[in-house]
């Protein structure tokens, strides 16, 4: 009896082991996948990890910075923290085209990070799951971590590591001295 009690207990070990490894081997799967807010500045589209995002808010002016580059717009209050706003669109675009301020914004994506930045953007779509392998990381802008081709479309994921040298590009950033 306590030999049958035994080899039943072994088995039910066993298969729950072998239904642990289906299950580890599904969620890695899962895993894969990752999820990328869409959103839209000036003619691009943009794809923000969400884990990267914390907050995404109508648009509000930023009080602007003195002497700051013509892609950083200022800063904003958003859930108690200030962050620097970034006019995503205009680190894309060419030295000619940079005299001209854009209006267009309609809402700023608060971002996660110690850089403690925001971006202003024209819209705000809709959220796409792709896995790692479905994008590309060729791209001459080192704030763009990689390219991802949908429907015939190029969406520019961002490397948020690169954006705020990106933007301050050309300017001493100043440092506290104590």
């Amino acid at each position: 009896m306590a030999h049958r009690l035994a080899h039943l207990l072994n088995s039910m070990n066993n298969e729950a082991i072998d239904n642990g490894k289906n299950l580890s081997a599904s969620s890695s799967s899962i895993e894969a996948a990752r999820e990328l807010q869409l959103v839209r500045a000036g003619p691009s589209q943009f794809g923000i990890f969400t884990e990267e995002i914390s907050a995404i808010v109508p648009w509000r002016e930023p009080t602007p910075l003195p002497y700051a580059p013509h892609s950083v717009l200022g800063v904003v209050s958003i859930s108690g923290w200030m962050l620097t706003v970034l006019d995503l669109a205009s680190l894309q675009v060419s030295e000619q085209s940079k005299d001209e301020p854009r209006t267009s914004f309609r809402q700023i994506v608060g971002l996660r990070g110690a850089e403690q930045l925001a971006l202003a953007v024209d819209s705000v779509d809709e959220r796409l799951e792709f896995a790692d392998s479905d994008f590309h990381a060729a791209s001459a802008e080192r704030f763009i971590l990689g390219v991802l081709r949908r429907n015939g479309a190029e969406i520019n994921i961002l490397n948020l590591s690169e954006l705020f040298p990106a933007a301050i590009q050309g300017h001493e950033r100043r440092r506290r001295e104590f």
